[in-house]
């Protein structure tokens, strides 16, 4: 009898951390795709900015894929460390509003709040999901 219960224990043991695995893997998945959404905002606001100033030229397509290209390769980080990758991601998008918004004497603050509505809402979803993995990564003591 003894033996019966302890084989079911550990079934189910077992299958609640191949469950949790799969959690982890799909929550790891979205935040590697938030960040991965949020390069591409990045990159087509500033590519529309830089369309409606009609300044187009190579040096500026350069300059405006810095940031996408930081988010990516934190989409790629995010696998492994999905709630560091989202830290610093905010990070780096806090600083760029802050340094935006001093540049132009504050202008910065009251223009494109659609992207910046998504932005923040992307930064939230994110950390959602960075966090669960984070749990789930502690408790399975990986």
């Amino acid at each position: 009898m003894a033996d019966n219960n302890s084989e079911i224990v550990s079934e189910y043991y077992e299958n609640y951390t191949d469950t949790q695995r799969e959690v982890l893997t799909i929550e790891i998945r979205k935040t590697r795709n938030i960040l991965f959404i949020l390069a591409a905002i990045f990159f087509v606001s500033e590519l529309l900015g830089l369309l409606v100033l009609n300044a187009v030229f190579f040096l500026a397509f350069v300059v405006i894929l810095i940031v996408p290209a930081i988010m990516v390769g934190l989409g790629f980080l995010a696998i492994k460390e999905p709630l560091i990758a989202m830290i610093i991601a905010s990070v780096i998008i806090i600083g760029l509003w802050i340094y935006s918004i001093a540049i132009t004497g504050g202008a910065a603050a009251i223009t494109g709040w659609l992207v910046k509505g998504a932005v923040i809402y992307f930064i939230i979803s994110g950390f959602r999901h960075a966090t669960e993995a984070n749990k789930i990564k502690r408790e399975l003591k990986l």
